[in-house]
């Protein structure tokens, strides 16, 4: 019996081990990335490496923010995260309700089809995608940047997943009291949805914010960028002067992380939350 309990306590002490080593391998990185960002350019240069700058300085960040239109930038992605993400979860959580509890002909059929999509490279659309914002005018504007995100397959296989384990006799209830499949939607399943939701914005948040092809492809103006893609120049600017840009990728990193950290619990709770349902 005490040799059962040690092997467990063993087992556990392993597991942490390896989180923490993961853990510690994972943000060197960022890490070194930030460290960088304070120094000279003759303390990032040192040989042998020199991990702490002999000299904290700003002077880094503040050149970036006299150089480039950073408060632009960051509005831009601003605006194209929460576009994006509120018409997702609005179109994705009514076409999941529809597959969830809706019956209609070809409905198992039409969401095999639909995540089917999900198989397929995201850069096979980037041309189709272009020629067909060409040919309305909307290439070389912001709205370029959220409009081709306005629908999320993923989000409606999320939504789906949850909405399938809500107990139906909560729909029938609202039916007897003369409840309409909007209205059952809006007040019923909608406010269940929280956990999927902000498991969503973080997801689909993140994969908006840090895009930089698409960007690059479709925007020219350089007033009109989000802040990855405008941040990627900077290589063209400072060219080998890497304390400024490690300080330009600290930037695009510091709002992502503080999006995680305020929703992980919540996105924990969206994720365990899903599996394949019937």
């Amino acid at each position: 019996m005490n040799h059962s309990k040690w092997n467990v306590k063993l087992k556990i002490i392993w597991n942490y081990f390896l989180a923490c080593l993961i853990a510690v391998i994972v943000m060197i990185p960022f890490l070194w990335m930030l460290l960088t960002s304070f120094k000279t350019f003759e303390d990032s240069t040192k040989i042998p490496l020199q991990i702490l700058p002999e000299q904290w300085i700003l002077t880094n960040y503040t050149e970036i923010l006299e150089v480039f239109p950073i408060a632009k930038w960051f509005m831009n992605s601003i605006l194209a995260v929460v576009i994006s993400l509120l018409a997702q979860v609005f179109l994705g959580s009514l076409a999941a309700y529809a597959f969830a509890r809706l019956r209609f002909p070809g409905k198992k059929f039409l969401f095999m089809l639909m995540l089917s999509i999900m198989m397929i490279p995201e850069q096979i659309f980037i041309i189709p995608r272009y020629n067909t914002l060409a040919a309305v005018g909307l290439t070389n504007t912001r709205v370029a940047l959220w409009i081709v995100r306005l629908f999320s397959v993923f989000a409606v296989f999320m939504m789906r997943q949850f909405i399938l384990s809500v107990p139906r006799e909560l729909d029938e209830a609202a039916m007897i009291d003369g409840c309409g499949y909007f209205r059952i939607y809006a007040t019923i399943i909608l406010p269940v949805l929280r956990a999927p939701i902000v498991s969503l914005a973080i997801l689909s948040g993140l994969s908006t914010w840090k895009d930089m092809m698409w960007p690059l492809i479709v925007i020219r103006d350089r007033d009109k960028m989000p802040v990855v893609s405008g941040l990627s120049t900077l290589a063209d600017y400072f060219a080998n002067k890497y304390p400024q840009l490690m300080a330009g990728g600290v930037l695009c990193s510091i709002p992502g992380i503080i999006f995680f950290f305020v929703l992980q619990k919540y996105f924990v709770a969206g994720i365990a939350s899903q599996g394949i349902k019937e």
